[in-house]
């Protein structure tokens, strides 16, 4: 098998210095050195996050135009909530069907907001469903005043939950999406309110405010349901 020069070179060199090596150790007679094994990969950790929501912002505008799933993904967080009775069998109102089966379960829900609507509890991973889907149906084509039809972080806020001791912070996302069923359908700005919370040093996602129709009344300080809306 026939070797390039550097390759022949660098052979050399290792021979060379494995022959010192020998010679020393023949020297000093001192007992060889156990070998130690190659150290596995460390496992990837999830650092944590800035904790002011306006530095946080950025990594989010970030993710948001790389369409960062894994960043949203990992973030969505339910809280613990008790059944009620009116949250057992097929009258249940305000909650996913058929997520509270007996009165005083808990259940982890996450909060889904329709503007100038009623809200609903729901299963966490429903919130990883609704955010990718805004990635996908987003029409980063189209434009109109707001801009491209592309998901873009829009403004930042803070918003009360259902829950009235608890406050989020929340990120005011904006696309153009279809918006209809079938020959109906036509391209419409609408935004979604992602609120976060901090938890354990992690912005942690618990709910989203979902707005279809009216959605430029979310992107708008005078009209948006939020304190301290500030355009990002």
């Amino acid at each position: 098998m026939k070797f390039p020069l550097r390759h022949l070179l660098v052979i050399s060199v290792l021979m060379v210095g494995s022959l010192a090596l020998a010679a020393c150790g023949d020297e000093d007679e001192e007992e060889p050195l156990s070998p130690t094994s190659t150290p596995a990969p460390a496992t990837a950790t999830v650092g944590a996050d800035p904790q002011g929501f306006a530095e946080f912002a950025d990594l989010a505008a970030r993710a948001v135009a790389e369409q960062d799933m894994s960043f949203f993904a990992q973030r969505v967080k339910g809280r613990t909530y008790t059944c009620t009775e009116s949250d057992v069998g097929a009258e249940a109102w305000g909650i996913e069907q058929g997520l509270c089966q007996e009165v005083g379960q808990q259940v982890d829900v996450v909060e889904f907001g329709y503007w100038r609507s009623e809200g609903l509890l729901k299963r966490p991973d429903s919130m990883v469903t609704a955010i990718a889907d805004y990635f996908v149906s987003a029409l980063p084509g189209e434009n109109d005043g707001y801009g491209t039809g592309a998901v873009q972080l829009y403004a930042t806020g803070t918003a009360r939950s259902s829950e009235p001791s608890l406050t989020y912070r929340s990120a005011i996302l904006t696309a153009i999406t279809p918006v209809g069923e079938g020959a109906a359908s036509k391209p419409v700005r609408t935004a979604r309110g992602v609120s976060f919370q901090y938890v354990d040093g992690r912005w942690a996602i618990t709910g989203m405010l979902w707005a279809d129709v009216l959605a430029e009344e979310l992107l708008s300080a005078e009209t948006a349901p939020y304190n301290d809306w500030t355009r990002y």
